[in-house]
């Protein structure tokens, strides 16, 4: 598996889960924003890039970027209705 197959966005795009990505995986438009439902103490600290993310968007600790988290046994994220 390459490095890009190991985030939870790499994985919905696979299933064919509609979640939005613009800019590729790489952290910069916010769009594949999840709710982490289950699981968010399995997850690492935010990265600098997804960290710079959640500060200038306002995120709460369970809102993550499905493209900087791997999925681990146990995560459960859902797909925000809306970008409010």
């Amino acid at each position: 598996m390459s490095q890009k197959d190991h985030s939870v966005l790499a994985v919905a795009i696979r299933a064919k889960v509609p979640l939005n990505h613009t800019c590729g995986g790489n952290a910069t438009c916010g769009t594949c924003r999840v709710l982490v439902v289950k699981g968010l103490e399995k997850l690492p600290p935010r990265n600098e890039l997804e960290q710079e993310m959640a500060e200038d968007r306002g995120f709460q600790p369970f809102e993550r970027l499905a493209c900087q988290i791997e999925p681990v046994d146990g995560l459960t994220v859902e797909i925000p209705l809306s970008d409010d």
